[in-house]
C-alpha cells in the first residue's frame, strides 16, 4: 500500500513537470490593446512580444516600437511632426498586460485617429 502510493506521488510529480515546458513557451510579453472612437466601433488586438503573435495586424513593427521605449506606452512619440487636422472624433485607447513580468496599465484619450497614429504607430492601428 506505502509503494502504491509512493508510485502514485511519483506520476503525481512527473505530470506536474510535464507542464512546466508550456510556461517557459508563454510569451514574456502580453498585452491586450483596445481602440474605442466615440460614435465609431472598438477594435480590440492581443499583441505579444517574445516571441512575436498574438492578434494584432502588425505585431512585429509594435514589438519593435515598444522595445524602443522600454515597454512604456507613454513615452511613444512616433511621428513628432505629424501634421493632424483640428478634426474632433476622440479615440480612447488602453493597453493592459505583462512587459517582461512588469504589469503594464496605460490609457489616454486622442484627439483624433491622427493624433493616435503619430504617437503610437503600428501600436495602436489595428
Amino acid at each position: 500500500m506505502i509503494r502504491a502510493l509512493g508510485t502514485i506521488a511519483l506520476c503525481g510529480a512527473f505530470m506536474l513537470g510535464a507542464s512546466s515546458p508550456a510556461v517557459a513557451d508563454r510569451p514574456k510579453v502580453q498585452l491586450k490593446i483596445v481602440d474605442a472612437a466615440k460614435g465609431g466601433e472598438t477594435s480590440t488586438a492581443w499583441l505579444h512580444c517574445a516571441p512575436v503573435g498574438g492578434t494584432h495586424p502588425n505585431a512585429e513593427e509594435a514589438c519593435r516600437l515598444l522595445e524602443a521605449v522600454g515597454g512604456k506606452p507613454a513615452r511613444l512619440n512616433v511621428t513628432p511632426d505629424a501634421s493632424c487636422t483640428r478634426e474632433v472624433k476622440p479615440h480612447a485607447v488602453v493597453v493592459i498586460g505583462r512587459w517582461y513580468g512588469k504589469a503594464v496599465h496605460w490609457a489616454k484619450v486622442f484627439g483624433n485617429d491622427c493624433e493616435m497614429k503619430a504617437a503610437t504607430g503600428a501600436v495602436l492601428s489595428l
